[in-house]
């Protein structure tokens, strides 16, 4: 605002010189005229004569005074000129402007002799004076001139000055990521080619956001569906990015908002790490347990020093599923050591005895080569269930179709002494034609494995119900017992490899502790499914849900 009145000053001042400049070089114009026209007067008189009555003619005739210096000065005119002439003897036919009564003439001196000069006076000829119409219509034409060109000038700075902010409004919204308002210019306008600029870089702008937003949403989706816990912390140790991975860690959603990355690492040795990383700007990994979720991690904390202001990455690799596989190998292989020591040992010690004489005595030796046998036989089928369990099938075993009830008749036939000892009742019910196109060989030890647990862990005088349904798809087999049953806290254990219920009964049995380790496995491999519903002192159901076609090759 300041600026633009300074620029309305200097305009108006410039307006006004420009006046007085143009009156001055009219009235400079007009001087010269009536200089002539003094000088021609001067010359007539000299050319007629010079004489008083001659003075006064010419004077009358061309509205002049004309003074004759001869002597002392008597008048204010003669008393003027012989002041000027002693004052500047130069001024001999030249002309000058002198103030006789206060107003100004103009005078034309002239010499007759050294001592006799004679003035032309005229009144100074000025533009309002000579022609006051003019003059009027000069100033009035001259302040219709620089009004109009005053508001043009104004509506030209008010145009330039409109399309100026919009400019800036747009290139401000552009900066600020809104849309831009258009501007209509003239083809001729100066802004013409600012305004193509300014829409080019908002097209420029708007396709550059469009590319950053995808590429911020794919690295968001990468992010969020990485399984590793990703968590980007800045130099003020506000967490800038997780993702969904990382919430899992922690235990609780992380927030979008910036916030210390001590609301969400609550495990110390985690925090350690990461001041660590801020410290000596080096990158540190470690294996650790998280302390809400006890999730084992494989953790690693980055800096990023790529730009002015430290960044740390943080990720998180879940190792839990894999140090649980090492545990249970490491149990397995004890599991498997502590079983095989067992009948090894009564081997061995048998076989010591014998040989220290007990061999003599042949009752004695009969009792100790039937204890050899059975714990030998007892080792052979130990070791056939861990083959069974740690090798898997690789290669394509063949299906056939198989009589449910042919194979669990089987199965029974090599339990019948069992049976019989305990007194049991058996009781099948399945429909002879229903059969099923399974692996034979696997679905066998199904059916051997768990009819063995409902022999062997059955009460005396007991029964052992067997059933088989199908529907549209499945088949269902169930096998119900009336034993000892397995408590609440053990029925989710019972599939694991080497765990028994009833730990001295099952090794009196000659169980390996494999038997229900093989069925889950044996018909995950037929893709099945195996329940169990027991309660403890009542009895045990098995229930197993098998497809009832499988492809002709299925491994």
């Amino acid at each position: 605002m300041i600026s633009l009145i300074r620029r309305y000053a200097w305009a108006c001042l410039f307006a006004v010189a420009g006046f007085f400049l143009l009156l001055m070089g009219i009235d400079h114009l007009l001087y010269a005229q009536q200089t002539a026209h003094l000088t021609a007067v001067y010359q007539t008189f000299q050319d007629v004569g010079e004489t008083q009555s001659m003075a006064v003619r010419l004077a009358q005739d061309n509205d002049v005074t004309i003074t004759i210096l001869d002597g002392q000065p008597t008048t204010q005119r003669e008393d003027l000129l012989q002041d000027l002439v002693d004052r500047k003897r130069t001024i001999v036919h030249q002309s000058t402007v002198l103030l006789v009564n206060g107003r100004p003439e103009q005078l034309y001196v002239g010499r007759r002799s050294n001592t006799v000069f004679i003035g032309v006076w005229q009144r100074k000829a000025t533009l309002f004076s000579v022609a006051p119409m003019w003059g009027v219509a000069f100033v009035s034409l001259y302040l219709f001139a620089w009004g109009v060109l005053l508001v043009v000038t104004l509506r030209r700075n008010q145009y330039w000055r409109g399309h100026l902010a919009q400019m800036t409004q747009n290139l401000a919204a552009i900066r600020k990521e809104h849309p831009i308002e258009p501007i209509i210019l003239t083809p001729g306008s100066a802004f013409t080619a600012m305004g193509e600029e300014v829409n080019r870089l908002d097209q420029t702008a708007a396709h550059l956001r469009q590319k950053v937003a995808l590429r911020q949403a794919s690295f968001d989706r990468l992010i969020d569906h990485l399984p590793q816990g990703v968590m980007l912390i800045d130099q003020d140790r506000q967490v800038l990015l997780a993702n969904q991975a990382m919430s899992q860690f922690v235990g609780h959603d992380i927030s979008p908002r910036q916030h210390n990355y001590l609301d969400d690492v609550k495990t110390y040795a985690l925090a350690r790490m990461i001041e660590h990383t801020y410290r000596n700007r080096h990158t540190h990994q470690k294996e650790l347990t998280l302390m809400i979720t006890q999730k084992a991690v494989d953790a690693s904390v980055v800096p990023l020093t790529g730009t002015d202001r430290l960044q740390v990455l943080v990720i998180l690799y879940d190792i839990t599923t894999l140090r649980r596989v090492e545990q249970m190998q490491l149990d397995f292989v004890g599991n498997v050591s502590h079983e095989l020591k067992t009948p090894v040992t009564a081997i061995n010690g048998f076989a010591e005895t014998l040989l220290a004489g007990a061999k003599d005595d042949p009752a004695t030796l009969d009792q100790f080569l039937h204890i050899i046998q059975s714990e030998s036989t007892r080792l052979t089928q130990l070791i056939t269930d861990i083959l069974t369990l740690s090798r898997p099938d690789s290669t394509p075993a063949a299906t056939a179709a198989v009589s449910v009830a042919t194979l669990v008749e089987k199965a029974l036939a090599t339990l019948q002494q069992p049976i019989a000892e305990k007194a049991l009742t058996v009781t099948t019910e399945i429909d002879p034609a229903l059969t099923v196109t399974t692996v034979p060989a696997k679905l066998s030890q199904v059916v051997r494995n768990l009819l063995n647990n409902a022999v062997f862990y059955n009460r005396t005088g007991g029964s052992v119900t067997v059933t088989a349904t199908a529907d549209t798809h499945s088949l269902h087999l169930q096998i119900q017992d009336t034993g000892i049953g397995i408590a609440a806290d053990d029925q989710s254990r019972i599939f694991e490899r080497f765990y028994r219920v009833d730990k001295a009964r099952s090794r009196h049995n000659g169980g390996t502790g494999l038997g229900l380790a093989i069925v889950a496995e044996m018909v995950t491999q037929l893709s099945g499914e195996v329940a169990v519903d027991s309660q403890l002192g009542v009895g045990t159901t098995f229930t197993v849900t098998l497809p009832l076609d499988l492809p002709s090759f299925y491994n």
